[in-house]
């Protein structure tokens, strides 16, 4: 993981964890929020999972995203 300014709390760096488990030798990335930090899990040059995590650590449901219609 490349350098950041963003200290996790213990309970932020545990979910970090379970996606690096779930997700093995995959790039993950922290974005940090205002309202906590966004977890990205990139392969092959694409997102491939995303969840945010809220300050005390808890992963917010994800909404659902439906695909565009073609033009």
């Amino acid at each position: 993981m490349a350098h950041m300014d963003l200290e996790l709390t213990t309970a932020q760096a545990r979910a970090v964890w379970r996606l690096r488990a779930r997700w093995p030798g995959r790039d993950v990335r922290v974005h940090p929020r205002s309202w906590g930090a966004i977890v990205e899990v990139r392969a092959g040059g694409r997102t491939v999972a995303v969840t945010a995590l809220d300050p005390d650590g808890r992963e917010r449901a994800p909404e659902r995203v439906g695909f565009a219609a073609a033009a």
